[in-house]
């Protein structure tokens, strides 16, 4: 089911709509024959999906904490094994690539820190019993699935989405402040989760106008990927500092270049982000009912 809130439909059976799709795909990706940590990503993703959809009419659901916290629950049942299945891919695409470009460490030694993170994640996923824990998402979203019908959406039209929409780019545009002002890694984590809801929100609101929208979330995938990859080079850091996995010469060489390649980063993302978030709160939740009332009560084609 596609993503998007339709301009022939009401929010509230829009939103049941895309609930409802995204837990059939979650389901869907459990009951598969993908690879296993792929599954747990994909799952994750649904989780993530359905969360954004309901943040979006927050205001106006009186169980958004409720459903919030299942679909968050669901997900972190997952996680760990999630973020050892991630540490790898962030050594693929990054860490590896640095290193060799810096000619920090050989080629054998960079074989032997992947292999270590392959045994690691392994291990995880044997000791929490990743298919045990898939079935129990399984379950999740079932539950979940039994209240879609029922979702107390109060009322219809662009103010069941306004206040989501403000809340969303706000918190994504004041997060961005305190980031660049003390950039910690814990306030850069905050900032690409906003940047990710805005994006799926921009995504949802697609159809007021596409254009615009579809350039829109265009930038916040490109921003949420620079802030995400070096989002990843902290956490790759601070597994290295935390489980000692290598030997104290190789974890200093990796630790420079993770530092490095985060600065490059964070540099490309403020000036996306400045860009993203340019406009005030009211002034971009105006901008855009005049699209939803253009594409609702004005456009031809409906």
């Amino acid at each position: 089911m596609e993503y998007t809130l339709q301009t022939d439909e009401t929010v509230s059976s829009g939103i049941e709509r895309i609930v409802d799709g995204k837990v059939e795909a979650g389901l869907a990706e459990i009951d598969g024959d993908a690879d296993v940590h792929e599954t747990v990503h994909e799952v994750r993703k649904r989780c993530k999906e359905i969360r954004a959809a309901m943040r979006l009419v927050r205001p106006v659901l009186s169980t958004y904490s409720e459903e919030n916290a299942h679909y968050r629950d669901a997900g972190r049942r997952v996680s760990d094994i999630r973020d050892a299945h991630a540490a790898i891919e962030t050594f693929d695409d990054h860490v590896e690539p640095a290193a060799i470009e810096h000619g920090a460490l050989d080629e054998g030694t960079l074989a032997e820190v992947r292999e270590t993170l392959v045994e690691r994640r392994d291990e995880l996923a044997r000791e929490q019993d990743v298919k045990a824990r898939l079935a129990a998402v399984r379950r999740d979203l079932l539950e979940g699935r039994e209240r879609v019908d029922t979702l107390p959406i109060a009322t219809e039209g662009y103010d069941a989405v306004a206040g989501g929409l403000r809340k969303s780019y706000k918190r994504g545009r004041n997060r961005m402040a305190e980031a660049y002002e003390d950039p910690e890694f814990e306030r850069f984590h905050e900032w690409r989760k906003r940047v990710k809801y805005h994006r799926y929100h921009c995504r949802l609101l697609r159809q007021v106008w596409v254009g615009p929208m579809k350039a829109r979330r265009s930038a916040l995938k490109d921003l949420s990927d620079v802030v995400g990859d070096a989002n990843d080079l902290a956490e790759f850091t601070m597994l290295l500092a935390d489980e000692e996995l290598f030997d104290p010469a190789v974890r200093e060489s990796l630790e420079r270049v993770c530092l490095g390649r985060r600065a490059e980063y964070h540099r490309e993302g403020r000036a996306l982000g400045e860009r993203v978030f340019t406009e005030k709160p009211d002034r971009l939740v105006d901008r855009v009912g005049t699209y939803w009332r253009a594409a609702h009560e004005y456009d031809p084609e409906r």
